[in-house]
């Protein structure tokens, strides 16, 4: 079976690439968009847990110190990652507005020293 081999199924996919670039292209852009508007609506339906800010240009996502981070939320929105696995990333975060992540971070550091 031709498939089963990955040298086979490289040059396959690039050939089809070759013939359905802008298909291709088309299709990425109209999937990151829609992360992007989901990812929009998302964050309009949350909260910071420090304070009551709510406003979605202000909304942060702390990584816990526990978990390992992956990527950046906000980078894997803009890499067209799917939403499960964003959603995955998140699950490891604490949402909290911009200036309550800089204090979080502030009292790291503090802590450091």
């Amino acid at each position: 079976m031709p498939f089963t081999n990955p040298e086979y199924r490289r040059k396959y996919r690039r050939e089809w690439y070759a013939k359905n670039k802008e298909s291709e292209k088309a299709h990425v852009k109209r999937r990151k968009l829609e992360i992007k508007k989901w990812f929009q609506n998302y964050k309009g339906s949350l909260v910071c847990s420090k304070c009551p800010e709510s406003h979605p240009a202000t909304l942060e996502f702390h990584h816990k110190g526990e978990y390992k981070k992956e990527k950046a939320i906000g980078n894997m929105v803009d890499d067209g990652c799917s939403i499960k696995r964003i959603v995955m990333e998140i699950k490891k975060c604490e949402v909290v507005c911009a200036n309550c992540h800089k204090k979080i971070h502030y009292q790291m550091k503090s802590n450091k020293f």
